[in-house]
């Protein structure tokens, strides 16, 4: 699951209406149904391109290309609170990190009253291959950081705000990530 699966405009409006989306998707889902699939083998059918069209990768397979419509939707719909909680927390460490004036020294206030040292959450990019792992280690080791600064209403970031539920999705992703990234 990558986070940039979601263009960056588009962030703002996953934290605003997660219907919308769900929407999109459902439209998406429809559409494809109406693709032409003249020439491509029918169910039961091996086509000869069929073993090279797996093999293009190195062996590696986009399992998402297999799946059907429905399924489709359904997995997006089961992963869209991870994209959801992983937009917030990149958001606000984009946040901490370019608002020096507001946000950065209510930080470093909040580490030092939590007696952790002031440091800044990374935040992940998309020509770094692990940096959402690093992003996901940093805010959960700090969860009671996040959780004051976006408490604070003067801060206006309490759209930031992450439920238990979206914790608990975040765990599982790092947990998942640590055996894909960090070696034992």
């Amino acid at each position: 699951i990558r986070l940039f699966d979601t263009k960056k405009k588009d962030a703002d409006a996953m934290l605003n209406s997660v219907s919308e989306e769900l929407s999109k998707l459902a439209e998406m889902c429809k559409d494809m149904e109406g693709i032409e699939t003249a020439g491509l083998p029918h169910d039961g059918e091996e086509s000869e391109s069929d073993d090279a069209a797996m093999d293009n990768d190195g062996g590696w397979v986009d399992e998402v290309e297999l799946l059907t419509a429905e399924e489709k939707l359904e997995l997006q719909e089961n992963i869209m609170p991870l994209k959801l909680a992983l937009v917030k927390v990149r958001k606000l460490a984009y946040k901490i990190i370019h608002s020096s004036t507001i946000v950065l020294p209510a930080w470093k206030n909040i580490l030092k009253d939590l007696k952790m040292s002031a440091t800044l959450m990374p935040r992940n990019v998309a020509t770094c291959w692990n940096s959402t792992f690093d992003m996901l280690d940093y805010a959960l080791s700090h969860r009671n950081a996040v959780d004051a600064i976006t408490q604070r209403r003067d801060l206006g970031l309490r759209k930031f705000k992450l439920g238990d539920h979206e914790w608990a999705h975040l765990q599982t992703s790092r947990m998942v990530q640590q055996h894909l990234f960090r070696p034992a």
